[in-house]
């Protein structure tokens, strides 16, 4: 997976460019908490180019939610992909996270 990481002064995007497994969740987690520990607390995770997610990926997702709510922060999602929209549902994660249609609708919410 790649990750793509556009920071300004509020909020960091992050955007996932292919699966979330295993391996790239814990990829995910490093680059999430370098932003959190540097006090880049307010967070967008951008799934425009999400294909799929393991049961390791949803487990860093809400760990890194839990990290960015303890420092005061939030970690919101945009963008996802039909496939993940009914994966957040079934597994209720839509009840957890803010999500977004879109990324200018995910930064508006911050405001």
């Amino acid at each position: 997976m790649e990750i793509v990481t556009k920071e300004n002064i509020e909020i960091s995007i992050v955007q996932l460019n292919g699966e979330l497994d295993n391996e790239s969740a814990e990829q995910l987690r490093t680059n999430v908490e370098r932003l959190i520990n540097s006090g880049k607390v307010n967070i967008i995770l951008d799934f425009s180019n999400l294909t799929y997610s393991n049961s390791a990926g949803l487990r860093e997702l809400i760990a890194l939610y839990k990290l960015a709510n303890s420092k005061s922060g939030n970690l919101k999602l945009c963008s996802l992909q039909p496939q993940l929209e009914d994966l957040f549902s079934f597994t209720n994660l839509k009840k957890v996270f803010e999500i977004y249609p879109d990324e200018e609708s995910a930064i508006g919410s911050f405001e």
